[in-house]
């Protein structure tokens, strides 16, 4: 089995090495700079972005679900393609800086 892990603490403890090895994971070589290939991330932004510009959401807890609810409804199948489509630009992007930063 092959993870890939950023570089948070948690990942890299003795503890958390020590597991992968007696359960024979084999972690992947991260990017240094931890470029985020997700294409769910901009997704999260527009739906956190579109609840924070919602009056009174941060109201109650009932308010925050209704605007989340009604925040993702508002993205479209083609948001959510305008994202994956541009997923081998980023990688190939994230190739050519070796893992450094890029535009995305």
């Amino acid at each position: 089995m092959l993870v890939v892990e950023d570089g948070a603490p948690a990942h890299t403890s003795h503890l958390t090495k020590s597991a992968r090895l007696k359960l024979g994971i084999t972690p992947l070589t991260h990017p240094p700079s931890s470029p985020d290939l997700n294409p769910i991330e901009p997704l999260w932004l527009l739906l956190k972005n579109c609840v924070a510009d919602t009056p009174g959401a941060s109201n109650s807890l009932e308010n925050l679900w209704l605007a989340a609810q009604h925040a993702w409804e508002e993205i479209t199948e083609e948001g959510i393609q305008r994202h994956t489509r541009k997923m081998s630009e980023r990688v190939a992007q994230v190739q050519a800086a070796k893992g450094w930063h890029t535009r995305f």
